[in-house]
């Protein structure tokens, strides 16, 4: 079987082609930022999935350790412990990881700057005000960080711009309500 020069310079070049696509996909990566807000993304995924009220239990907080740092996952197992062995009602009811008391119905990730550790990421939250259904925007600031290859969400600034809004930061209210589990029931 004869094949012509030129059909042969055709599938070589296509297979020179076909490499050099399929070397640079291997080694292509998304930007920093992009890998920042798709760990974002990802923790309110599962955030809009599990819908926690107050502390998430252990089996909720199964799926958040897969979007969160080894520091806020051992915060959150040290105040859901705090919250089961207390005989006192629940220190935290509602929503925990947004600035609204009812929590966020839809999420948008704005942008994320990474200049420092950790990196912080801005997202846009609405709700709907029970009182005259009106909807509710507001911002929160979340801290990613990098563990291993990953990015993984590490705390989160509440930044609700209404007077009924929490104020802070999720990590500090998480050892409060394990300083607070530490002190005798009344």
């Amino acid at each position: 079987m004869k094949i012509a020069i030129g059909s042969r310079r055709s599938v070589v070049r296509f297979a020179w082609t076909a490499a050099l696509l399929l070397a640079c996909a291997a080694c292509w990566r998304p930007s920093e930022e992009r890998q920042a807000k798709n760990a974002v993304n990802a923790f309110y995924d599962v955030y809009m999935e599990v819908r926690p009220s107050g502390v998430p239990t252990k089996e909720q907080q199964v799926e958040f350790k897969k979007v969160i740092s080894i520091g806020l996952a051992g915060l959150l197992d040290a105040a859901s412990t705090g919250e089961e062995s207390s005989f006192r009602e629940t220190r935290i009811e509602g929503d925990l990881f947004s600035s609204l008391d009812q929590g966020a119905l839809s999420y948008k990730t704005l942008q994320c700057e990474i200049k420092n550790t950790p990196a912080a990421c801005e997202v846009e939250l609405t709700s709907v005000d029970n009182r005259n259904n009106s909807k509710l925007v507001w911002k929160d600031r979340v801290f990613v960080v990098r563990e291993g290859e990953r990015w993984l969400v590490d705390d989160i600034e509440f930044l609700g711009d209404r007077p009924f809004m929490h104020k802070g930061r999720l990590k500090d209210i998480l050892k409060a309500i394990i300083e607070d589990a530490k002190s005798p029931d009344i």
